[in-house]
């Protein structure tokens, strides 16, 4: 697909249109001129289409003035994600969601199931790799200061993560389009705009933006069926420390001749973590992954029962301390951390930390000596708030062999999977 850059812009939504103003002696002067429209905004029970015969007052009707880009990122998506509840969850007996292979046309969701799956509209994250948006959109056909047509539809967009890749694609519909009263063939388009990050830890520039070049941009296209889609994407060189890491604050804008208005604000990471099993790869980053294990499994029930104990009655477990809390699950609002431990010497020490703590604690409650039985430690000890961290706010049990490595290795793979870098943070959960 050859790329066309797209500037970005943007514009406030309007608000209040949906009012119906009087007519002042002024407007109700005014000469009849061609059709006009109003700016693009979001259409729902609050904000519904200005009733026909409506004299717009003149602020509504002219153009507003050129916007800025989308603000710059500087905050973690995993903060943003605790901060706003985000989450989605994957079952360790389960495969992963993976990204996509560049120039594979059929999305993971499909417009269809995005429309279903968000049947009052919103933006939904579905996971690293899946964004879903569905929003009612509209404007006021004006002829003068009078409004005499509407057009109105449902904007469906599917985001979803290339394979390998330092990118994303984005497709989008105008579905369920209504022309009512007077209204003609008119501009009608979605641009896409994306800042870069300034945090604490690095900074990058914006993300490039591509369009199609053969994207909708008439009325008429729309209706006709047509589609847009978009890419964003970061160089490696564009990426800051080891993990040569670009985030992004993204955001799509439906256009008119009357103006524009934002319909969708989100950010993404990118990256090319050497201990990945994709050396590059991106994520949308403002939603907590949920790692999650199964009482009913077969291959760590054992793991299971042992996660849910620490998390739902600590005081049950080993070592014993008084208000003992264990951080992890959702309700404890203290998600884990991955700690990779070839980061850096920090890492190493800390992971060391946690293997020692743990087994010193396993020391006292040890079974006879036997090859089937495993001390197994949580939180694990691939995060930064294992044993290690002095607390005792931990728990180790004796379990069997094959279920703890088994859940081991379903942690692993996960982190490879899900793109869970270095300090990434998580919860766990336990299902029956």
């Amino acid at each position: 697909m050859s790329r066309t850059h797209i500037a970005a812009v943007a514009i406030a939504l309007l608000i209040g249109a949906g009012t119906t103003p009087a007519a002042t002696a002024s407007s109700a002067a005014e000469p009849d001129q061609p059709l006009l429209a109003t700016a693009p905004r979001t259409i729902d029970a609050d904000h519904p289409l200005t009733p026909i015969g409506t004299v717009v007052p003149r602020h509504l009707r002219s153009a507003p003035p050129t916007p800025a880009a989308p603000s710059v990122q500087t905050e973690h998506g995993d903060a943003i994600a605790q901060r706003t509840g985000a989450t989605y969850r994957v079952d360790a007996d389960a495969p992963a969601p993976g990204p996509k292979q560049r120039g594979v046309a059929a999305t993971v969701v499909s417009p269809a199931q995005c429309a279903a799956l968000l049947p009052s509209g919103g933006t939904r994250i579905i996971n690293h790799f899946e964004l879903c948006h569905v929003s009612n959109g509209g404007y006021d056909v004006l002829r003068g200061s009078r409004v005499v047509g509407h057009v109105s539809w449902r904007q469906v967009t599917v985001g979803n993560i290339y394979a390998n890749d330092r990118g994303a694609f984005f497709t989008t519909s105008l579905e369920n389009i209504r022309r009512t009263g007077e209204t003609t063939d008119g501009l009608l388009r979605i641009d896409w705009g994306a800042a870069g990050y300034n945090g604490p830890d690095g900074s990058n520039k914006a993300c490039d933006v591509h369009a199609n070049p053969s994207n909708p941009s008439l009325l008429s296209a729309w209706q006709a069926g047509k589609t847009a889609t978009h890419d964003i994407s970061s160089q490696r060189a564009d990426g800051y420390g080891r993990d040569y890491v670009s985030r992004c604050a993204v955001a799509a804008y439906l256009r008119n001749s009357g103006g524009s208005a934002t319909t969708i604000s989100s950010g993404m990471r990118m990256d090319s973590a050497s201990y990945l099993e994709q050396f590059n790869g991106a994520i949308f980053d403002r939603v907590m992954p949920v790692m999650s294990y199964s009482r009913s499994s077969t291959s760590h029930k054992a793991v299971a029962d042992h996660i849910h104990d620490a998390q739902t009655n600590p005081a049950s477990t080993w070592p014993t301390k008084a208000g003992k809390a264990v951080p992890g699950s959702i309700a404890s609002g203290k998600p884990l951390s991955r700690l990779y431990e070839q980061w850096d010497a920090a890492a190493a020490t800390q992971r060391q930390k946690n293997e020692t703590a743990k087994n010193n604690a396993c020391a006292p409650v040890r079974p006879t000596p036997s090859d089937d039985l495993d001390c197994d430690e949580y939180p694990f000890g691939s995060t930064w708030e294992g044993a290690g961290v002095g607390d005792n706010n931990f728990s180790v049990r004796y379990l069997d062999r094959s279920q703890n490595r088994s859940a081991g290795g379903s942690l692993a793979a996960w982190y490879a999977s899900d793109r869970i870098l270095h300090r990434d943070k998580f919860y766990v959960s336990i299902t029956p």
